[in-house]
């Protein structure tokens, strides 16, 4: 009886840990965002447009093209396909919902520059499918290209990353163009005295995309 107790309590507190935080744990950053609410693609299918809602002052989920929604422990025993007690293991780690209170007298952190958090290469559906709206094939852009998740003005984000040759980024996505510092150019070198300068990622992706294999130096400028 004690033991069912425990678990019962276990759940009570995993419920007020942020859904926002999960999904970025288990790899899922959102397309937009408000004070209110953010909208993910849909972490259960693939999709072209985001169908999938975060309240931020309720602190659940709904997914508009399933019909279904639910709080922390829901979402990730649905994304991971696990038993509640797996689920809990994997929130206990995870911070809880901030109260306004909380909130109100938390010191401000210097928000309004990019941190990067984790580089590694393309996957995201979202990714892909904004590649291919672009006319852009994953094999090319995977040649020169990251997946990078960011931190901005404290939210989660994905992009495709772009890195200078003074290790900033430069961040796209369907919704966001961004970058962090330092700003630079990025030259890809060939080894050859010709020289390509395009003007940003996606001139330089089009041009590789359609030039195929170029026996150019190619700098992107931004």
């Amino acid at each position: 009886m004690k033991k069912e107790r425990t678990h019962k309590l276990s759940c009570e507190r995993a419920r007020a840990f942020s859904i926002e935080r999960a999904l970025a744990k288990l790899g899922h950053f959102p397309a937009r965002t408000t004070e209110k609410e953010a909208w993910y693609l849909s972490p259960f299918r693939p999709e072209a447009q985001v169908s999938f809602k975060v309240s931020k002052r309720l602190n659940r989920w709904y997914d508009h093209g399933a019909g279904i929604g639910g709080n922390v422990i829901d979402l990730v025993v649905r994304i991971k396909e696990c038993p509640v007690g797996e689920a809990l293991d994997f929130l206990k780690d995870l911070p809880s919902s901030f109260s306004f209170q909380q909130q109100l007298f938390k010191k401000p952190e210097n928000t309004d520059c990019i941190k990067i958090i984790n580089v590694q290469t393309l996957h995201h559906f979202g990714a892909i499918d904004y590649l291919a709206s672009r006319g852009i094939r994953l094999g090319t852009a995977r040649k020169f290209c990251r997946e990078v998740t960011y931190t901005f003005r404290g939210r989660h984000y994905f992009a495709i990353g772009l890195q200078n040759i003074s290790e900033g980024w430069e961040l796209r996505n369907k919704s966001i163009k961004n970058s962090s510092s330092p700003k630079d150019v990025t030259h890809i070198k060939n080894g050859h005295s010709k020289l390509i300068v395009t003007e940003g990622m996606f001139d330089l992706l089009s041009i590789m995309e359609i030039g195929g294999k170029l026996d150019l130096d190619m700098t992107s400028w931004y």
